[in-house]
């Protein structure tokens, strides 16, 4: 079920990129920081600076990912540690008070 709606997302949003981009052939000519560029279709700056978020957003989110995976891991050691503090108090002989 779920690889259909991703097939489907696929080609709803590669349908939306081809309407855009037919519908913005005019040509543009970038300047940047004493640069410029050769004449190109609008749609190309628009795409690039689409990828170039996209991938900022990956990065962003790949070192989130990572801080989080070092997390659980310290976690998971912290609860064995603990599990194991537990599991050895509950095998230490109860003495009464005489």
């Amino acid at each position: 079920m779920l690889n259909w709606i991703n097939i489907l997302v696929v080609i709803v949003l590669t349908s939306f990129a081809t309407m855009f981009a037919m519908g913005n052939q005019i040509q543009v000519q970038i300047h940047f920081l004493g640069v410029s560029s050769t004449s190109m279709p609008l749609y190309v700056p628009v795409f690039v600076a689409f990828l170039f978020g996209f991938a900022g957003g990956v990065l962003a989110l790949s070192f989130s990912r990572r801080k989080h995976k070092q997390e659980i891991t310290w976690l998971r050691k912290e609860h064995e540690h603990l599990q194991k503090e537990v599991e050895n108090l509950r095998n230490i002989p109860l003495q009464d008070d005489v």
